[in-house]
């Protein structure tokens, strides 16, 4: 899911290095999946807890409008899911992570930032949920300034906030995770949207650390991006720029962080963008910029670069399965959907989701 505004995009693209990795992939992408011209940057991606379709974003970048969520069924077809009305004031839709509550609700990071205004306008928006269906759309929380990543453990929702505030331009860079208990925003039976207040001040802000490595970011940095959750409520945040992965300990309120450390220090990745944590506890995540997917575990730092692309791959490549500049990934059926944002080339289809068969691979094994 990755956060920077898009007409500072080109700039931090360019300031970051570009060398491959030495290891060499296990595997590669064994097909794409479609979405049309209509969709060109899909983004976050969850499972229907009741139907087990992935449910996908494909936020409005640039562009005003709605945006909307795609299904993408067991036969990997697409389809739309629910429309997301755009924002008031920016007139876009930007949904970035999603998940679903333990109260068969949808939660929506619509990054505002991403669509060009990074003036706390972004926002966590709920999908209402009705026998499974989406039935209409409310505001949770406002005045966000890059909210990315997004998971949900024991009726706490985590929000990656990839920038604290806009007008922070220099090295090192804060950013880090808000905590909002679900049931907080049910007062007398409806609704009470709530606005943040500076990350010092505000309690739901619980976890923060520096994004340092100048020479990477140049002037514009990228912070805390993709969030995932083991099944013991360890919290896992990308460190984008600093191609890291911190792992953070929660104590048993769920939102107090008790220590953290980096997973993977200095590892050949390039960065790292959307994540989730598999029933066994290992990471997977996509490397926005060196176009690759990884498996990480974080008990002993060990990394395996799963399937990797060049830059730019032609439309035959893609319709392939060939990543495009990739920036989230979710596990369904042995296989790993990985949605390719492709935020450098704004009229270049065809648009996908790169599909990669991982039945047989032992991560066991590769990552003891």
């Amino acid at each position: 899911m990755f956060p920077s505004q898009k007409f500072l995009l080109f700039v931090l693209i360019l300031a970051l290095p570009m060398s491959a990795a030495a290891d060499e992939p296990i595997t590669k992408p064994s097909k794409a999946i479609e979405l049309g011209e209509a969709y060109p940057h899909p983004d976050g991606m969850t499972i229907h807890p009741q139907t087990g379709d992935i449910i996908l974003a494909a936020p409005t970048i640039g562009d005003k409008g709605t945006a909307w969520l795609l299904k993408i069924d067991a036969n990997d077809n697409v389809s739309q899911y629910f429309e997301l009305p755009a924002h008031p004031e920016t007139g876009r839709a930007t949904p970035l992570g999603i998940s679903f509550g333990p109260d068969g609700n949808l939660y929506v990071a619509d990054s505002q930032c991403l669509g060009g205004n990074p003036n706390h306008k972004s926002r966590i928006l709920r999908v209402v949920h009705k026998n499974g269906k989406p039935v209409r759309s409310e505001v949770l929380i406002e005045g966000l300034v890059q909210a990315n990543g997004l998971e949900i453990h024991n009726g706490i929702i985590y929000v990656a906030e990839t920038q604290i505030d806009p007008s922070i331009v220099e090295t090192p860079m804060t950013s880090g995770v808000f905590a909002f208990r679900i049931r907080e925003f049910l007062t007398r039976g409806y609704l009470l949207p709530l606005r943040v207040e500076p990350y010092k001040r505000d309690p739901h802000f619980i976890f923060n650390f520096q994004t340092a490595d100048k020479d990477r970011n140049g002037e514009q940095k990228v912070g805390a991006n993709g969030i995932g959750l083991a099944k013991d409520g360890t919290l896992y945040v990308a460190n984008f720029g600093d191609k890291k992965v911190i792992e953070v300990k929660l104590d048993a309120s769920g939102r107090r962080a008790i220590s953290s450390r980096d997973v993977n220090p200095g590892g050949p990745n390039e960065s790292v963008d959307g994540l989730k944590v598999c029933p066994k506890g290992y990471i997977f995540f996509a490397d926005y910029v060196g176009n690759a997917v990884w498996a990480l575990n974080p008990k002993n730092g060990k990394l395996v670069l799963i399937a990797k692309n060049t830059l730019n791959p032609n439309a035959e490549e893609k319709k392939a399965g060939a990543l495009d500049r990739c920036s989230e990934v979710c596990l369904r059926d042995g296989k790993l959907y990985v949605s390719n944002i492709d935020l450098e080339s704004f009229q270049d289809g065809p648009h996908t989701v790169s599909v990669i068969d991982l039945k047989g691979v032992n991560f066991d094994e590769l990552l003891k």
